[in-house]
């Protein structure tokens, strides 16, 4: 009970925000409701002053209301839709996750970055974002304010990601596939993935939302092979626990639901519904979170190191998309 009185405040105001954004997206919705949470939350955040016992209900949604959303998802997709996706998307996934690191970390090299640093800001670019970057760092024994400083240029490009990429999306003359695929792959973190995928259309915000979690198992393979590397560098390493995104395995049961007809076509629709207006409420969230006096504090070389890594995940991966699917 008391748990909920403190979040209370954050998510009422999360919740205004998100209907206030939806209403608005109805009336233009060239913008989408997404976009006006996101601008709207980041509006109120840096003209006004956030009380203190907003922040825990604004940080429940964001961390917790996405997963929910993602997992309601499934229940819109059927197996087959999932491993049709998965099937086209993977090897741009693969080329993509392993581009990106290796391209931060030169870069890191060449303006003497620290490699945690630079590893951490690769690991968010080309994977997931701050989910990531949260994993590795316990493998990483990584100090706080370093892990602060990759979250934030992460940060920073994902939110430049969400306004460009609709607006790139509607511009170029791509499948709902390619689209999909293409903000699955690139966009940082999974919020900004699912909005921009459905405020483009609900064809590719499945695509998108799919690709995007097919994207987040690469935290298991990475996650290894830096455990490997830090026991052999004596450095220690942390376990597995925490690396697999057990929301995933709700977004599937939910999907095995559907596809074996537990979950009826219309129950499908209103759980699809539901899951869109919970994204809205995320992406207000995560406009309630954007500090600008944050991110100018930034220096430049990780600036630029975070730049290189994303204009080679959107880059490349529309490359590849274009020529394999």
């Amino acid at each position: 009970m008391e748990k909920a009185k403190n979040l209370f405040p954050g998510v009422f105001l999360v919740f205004v925000i998100a209907v206030i954004a939806k209403i608005l997206g109805e009336f233009f919705p060239y913008v989408g409701g997404v976009i006006f949470a996101l601008l709207i939350g980041i509006t109120i955040r840096n003209s006004l002053s956030i009380n203190e016992r907003f922040i825990e209900g604004i940080e429940d949604v964001v961390k917790k209301w996405l997963k929910i959303a993602i997992i309601l998802l499934g229940a819109t997709l059927s197996f087959s839709s999932i491993l049709d996706i998965g099937t086209q998307s993977i090897l741009v996934i693969l080329f993509v996750v392993t581009g990106g690191i290796l391209i931060t970390l030169l870069f890191g090299k060449l303006l003497k970055i620290h490699h945690t640093l630079a590893l951490l800001i690769g690991a968010g670019t080309s994977i997931c974002g701050a989910t990531a970057i949260s994993v590795i760092k316990g493998v990483l024994q990584a100090k706080e304010s370093v892990v602060a400083y990759a979250i934030s240029t992460i940060f920073f490009f994902n939110i430049v990601a969400t306004f460009l990429y609709p607006v790139l999306g509607q511009w170029m003359e791509l499948s709902a596939l390619q689209l999909g695929i293409w903000a699955g792959v690139s966009i940082h973190d999974t919020s900004s993935v699912v909005a921009v995928g459905y405020l483009l259309g609900d064809d590719v915000g499945e695509v998108a939302t799919t690709v995007k979690l097919v994207r987040t198992l690469f935290i298991l393979p990475l996650v290894l092979a830096i455990s490997f590397i830090a026991v052999r560098r004596n450095e220690g390493a942390a376990s597995l626990r925490g690396a697999f995104p057990l929301f995933v395995l709700g977004f599937l049961v939910m999907s095995g639901a559907y596809s074996f007809g537990i979950i009826s076509e219309n129950i499908s629709v209103s759980l699809g519904t539901t899951a869109k207006f919970l994204i809205v409420m995320v992406m207000a969230g995560v406009g309630l979170q954007v500090r600008w006096e944050n991110i100018r504090s930034l220096g430049m070389k990780p600036f630029v190191a975070g730049l290189a890594a994303s204009l080679f995940v959107g880059v490349f991966s529309l490359l590849l998309i274009l020529y394999l699917v």
